[in-house]
């Protein structure tokens, strides 16, 4: 979604270039565009100028919706989803940590945009990392 977002704009991108970029397997990709495809984060084009570009600006696409798009939920524990898989879940303060990490990771996933993140990857790509 990264590489999308700094392409924004330069129409569809092939999947063998996004893949290229982000050093990962084609294969491995196509499955997560499908995934993406589904839940409304990306389009694809068909035809020798085909690709993938971003269906919506980057701007309104969050963190919390690419990862729930590829990964699913993001709570760590089953009785998080549903109370009642676990006699004990009213009576557990694990349960309860469990509940506030998974609330904070959400609050910040949703607060931060693809927008942002592709700032940042311009931001490290702008300043290498250099190692004596």
């Amino acid at each position: 979604m990264i590489e999308l977002g700094l392409r924004e704009g330069n129409g569809p991108i092939l999947v063998r270039d996004i893949a290229a970029a982000q050093g990962i397997s084609e294969d491995y990709l196509e499955i997560l565009l499908i995934s993406l495809r589904k839940a409304g984060l990306v389009r694809s084009f068909r035809g020798a100028s085909g690709g993938y570009t971003l269906a919506r600006p980057a701007e309104s696409i969050n963190a919390l919706e690419i990862i729930e798009a590829v990964e699913g939920s993001l709570l760590p524990l089953d009785c998080l989803n549903n109370s009642e898989i676990c006699e004990r879940s009213s009576t557990c303060a694990a349960r309860d940590l469990w509940q506030e990490s998974a609330e904070a990771m959400r609050f910040v996933l949703k607060a931060t945009n693809l927008d942002t993140l592709c700032s940042r990857q311009r931001d490290k790509i702008a300043t290498p990392d250099f190692h004596i």
